[in-house]
């Protein structure tokens, strides 16, 4: 697929509905921008690492995605054996 897409003044790029609707993304994606070469290559964000840093809120200033993934793992560990 080819399209092609105008940078506006303040640097934003409209995704062509074909791309958009190709890469099932929407208003809110989160999108990966990775230079190869000469080239650049766009992608939606799929995992927690690629998302980390992304939402705002209350929670711990910095921590690191592995860090994340011990508490995520604790927490279930806590709901299935009923010890939390």
């Amino acid at each position: 697929m080819i399209a092609k897409a105008r940078v506006g003044s303040s640097g934003q790029v409209m995704i062509p509905r074909s791309v958009r609707e190709h890469l099932k993304v929407d208003t809110g994606s989160v999108l990966i921008f990775e230079l190869v070469g000469d080239r650049v290559v766009v992608r939606p964000a799929r995992t927690l690492h690629e998302l980390a840093g992304v939402l705002k809120g209350r929670g711990p200033k910095r921590r690191d995605f592995h860090g994340m993934r011990r508490a995520a793992e604790a927490h279930v560990v806590r709901r299935i054996t009923g010890r939390g």
